[in-house]
Formats: structure tokens, sequence, C-alpha cells
């Protein structure tokens, strides 16, 4: 089973390098979101142009809320040229500045991302009727508000759930975004669980880089 880290894009390049440098020992994926909980930052693409170079695929998001056709079209031609090959479109939480747009859906942007070639990803939350979101056509989806392994049973092999772990550091976000985390200990245990369930997970620790390198080395030594 593929593990995936997810890495949240700041402005400092030396650290972000950094850390993507420390990745590469754990990871051959590294998830990346773009301007998280709607707030500006680097974009994604551009973190993922710097995944290239250290020898990491990028999973790039792509904000559907902000943008038309035409920016969104433009984003991936960069990707492309950039020789990303995987891209997540979401709508993504209202932006913390400026204007939503809401021009593209999320089906709308899947469809355009195939035809130009990438393999095209979509969110899915398994609070709801996760069974209908398969139906847009995505190659994957990442999937939130997993509980336990069972989840994913009856389902095809194209959900890569998230693992969202809860330290000090990021309690108080999850209280905030209402998300289900779990602890380190249930984190690798999950992990566990999933071999056979899942084609991957994506390992997701928010303001405790450290904390999840940790996770990935554990699940690197575990036989």
């Amino acid at each position: 089973m593929e593990i995936v880290a997810e890495l949240t894009p700041i402005l400092y390049r030396e650290k972000l390098l950094a850390r993507l440098d420390a990745l590469t020992r754990y990871v051959e994926k590294v998830d990346i979101p773009e301007a998280p909980g709607g707030k500006p930052s680097a974009h994604s693409i551009a973190v993922g142009a710097l995944a290239k170079q250290l020898g990491i695929e990028p999973i790039v998001h792509i904000r559907l809320l902000d943008i038309n056709m035409t920016a969104y079209k433009s984003l991936l031609g960069g990707a492309y040229l950039l020789d990303i090959k995987y891209v997540v479109v979401l709508q993504g939480d209202p932006p913390a500045e400026g204007r939503p747009v809401g021009e593209i859906s999320t089906e709308e942007a899947v469809a355009v991302a195939k035809k130009m070639g990438f393999k095209a990803g979509a969110l899915l939350s398994l609070r709801r009727d996760y069974k209908q979101r398969l139906k847009i056509g995505a190659d994957f989806y990442l999937a939130l508000h997993l509980r336990e392994a069972e989840q994913l049973a009856d389902l095809p092999p194209v959900i890569y759930p998230y693992i969202l772990v809860k330290t000090e550091k990021n309690f108080d976000l999850f209280e905030r975004l209402g998300q289900t985390a779990v602890s380190p200990r249930e984190a690798l245990e999950l992990v566990r669980k999933l071999e056979g369930l899942a084609p991957g997970v994506v390992l997701s620790v928010p303001r405790d880089f450290q904390t999840l390198l940790g996770l990935l080395q554990e699940v690197k030594i575990r036989p």
C-alpha cells in the first residue's frame, strides 16, 4: 500500500526544500493543498515543481471556487509544462480575500483535466452519499472522515483516505474544522488495517511536521 504525505505550502523556500528533502526518505508522492482554509499562500503547482526537482511526484490541488475556466486551463497548462501528472480539483473553502467565482463544477474540472492527460482526482466525504460521488468520473479520490477501515470494504480501489492526525500543535484546528482526526497511535493502527482495502493513504499532520516524519518512519520500518 502506498503512503502519501501531505505537505502544506509555505512561503519560506529553504524551509520548504528542507521538508521535501526529509520526505524523500519515506515517500514517493506528496499531496499539496492549495490555500488551505481559503488563506492565500504559495500555489500548490509551484510547490509541486520543487517536489519534482527532488524526485518526489506531487499531487497538486486546484481550488475551483477562486477561478473561471480560462484561469483553470492556464493553471493546468502550467502544471503540464512542469510535468506534473496528478491534480486534485475541489471547490475549497470560501476565500479569505476577494470574492468567490464558483463558475466550474468539480465534474467539469475533472473532465477537462483528464482530456489534457492528467490523472484527475477529487475529494470525497465518507459522511455523505459517497457512492454517488464516484459517478463524477475521477481517476482517484481523496477521502475525508474515515473512522474505520471497513468503510472502504465495498468500494472500488480508487480511494485514498486521509488519515488526519491530531497532536497538541493542531488539536484546536481540528476542533474548529470538525474534521475526523485520530491520535498518532491510532493512525498507525489504521494504516495496518487499511492494507488490502485501499491502494494508498494520505498521512496529514497539520502544523506538526516532526510528528509526520516520525509516523512515516514507523510505517516504513514495520514489516
